[in-house]
């Protein structure tokens, strides 16, 4: 993820760009995994040295690894994973190498000394990661995107529905019916109310996740179009879908944090603040939103 948003943001190569680059010099290919696994590895070694989760480094903390000095040092002598044997065959010095990945990695780093308004624990990778993951307007955080498109499908089968060119059948209301989506249980994981009145943000993402696997499963029902395509319907339950999956790695990822957890935490504000930066928070409410458009879209269908 480091290693894309700096391509992205810094080199301004987008993935078309990265394909063009690739087919023109093949060599940049093997220079570009080589950054990847090093800064793969000095993210593996902070984790190991603190006997931690990498979600759970403080990014803070990495600085030494790639210290022109330090790092060296640190990298060689010290244990690696298996799949890092060979994180220095970039076609030049090592040094240099690990230059280029101190500039990939630097930037976030030292974020938590230029974010004085961050209240709370410091910045983890983890938590950096989800960052990126849905800050808008680069590939990886495209999920405005998802929500314009997903908006575009809905309007587009209302038209078709006034103009007649779209004639709603039985079996499109009852796969209506089926997608219709129910208001959130908040059941997973069973963590009651916090004494606040604060209720566990994996607990709305999760509704969200399974609401999308639910309109593609319904989606998947509906007979495609004499030419093979995807009618209105399954169109509007498919977008709507692909908005709520964009939440699925993050969810997953705190997920498999809040399992490791040895006891349930108390304050579940706090826990919260530790791993779900707002950048998601924002995306899980706008996904809140879309979805709620489509239940009441889905409720006035019907002729």
């Amino acid at each position: 993820m480091f290693f894309d948003w700096d391509m992205e943001h810094e080199r301004a190569i987008d993935s078309q760009d990265r394909l063009r680059l690739v087919y023109a010099q093949p060599q940049v290919e093997q220079e570009w995994s080589a950054q990847k696994r090093l800064a793969a590895l000095i993210l593996w070694r902070a984790a190991y040295d603190r006997d931690l989760l990498i979600d759970d480094v403080e990014l803070s903390s990495i600085r030494s690894y790639y210290n022109p000095t330090l790092g060296p040092r640190l990298l060689h002598d010290g244990p690696s994973p298996a799949v890092a044997t060979k994180p220095m065959d970039g076609g030049g010095p090592f040094s240099e190498l690990l230059h280029q990945v101190a500039v990939i990695l630097d930037p976030h780093a030292v974020l938590d000394t230029r974010k004085t308004q961050r209240v709370g624990p410091s910045t983890t990778v983890g938590y950096r990661v989800r960052e990126l993951r849905s800050t808008p307007g680069w590939f990886e955080g495209d999920w405005k995107t998802d929500l314009t498109i997903a908006r575009d499908y809905r309007e587009s089968a209302w038209q078709k529905r006034e103009d007649g060119s779209w004639q709603i059948t039985p079996e499109d209301l009852q796969a209506a019916a089926q997608a219709s989506p129910a208001e959130p249980a908040y059941d997973y994981p069973t963590v009651p109310i916090g004494p606040d009145g604060y209720r566990l943000w994996l607990q709305g993402a999760h509704h969200l996740v399974m609401v999308g696997t639910t309109l593609s499963a319904v989606a998947n029902t509906l007979p495609r179009t004499a030419d093979g395509y995807l009618g209105p319907l399954a169109m509007v339950l498919s977008g709507h879908a692909g908005a709520c999956h964009s939440l699925s790695e993050s969810a997953n990822d705190i997920d498999r944090l809040w399992a490791a957890e040895p006891v349930q935490p108390r304050d579940l504000s706090y826990w919260d603040l530790s791993y779900v930066p707002d950048s998601l928070r924002e995306q899980t409410e706008e996904i809140k939103t879309l979805i709620h458009e489509l239940r009441v879209w889905l409720a006035v269908l019907a002729p």
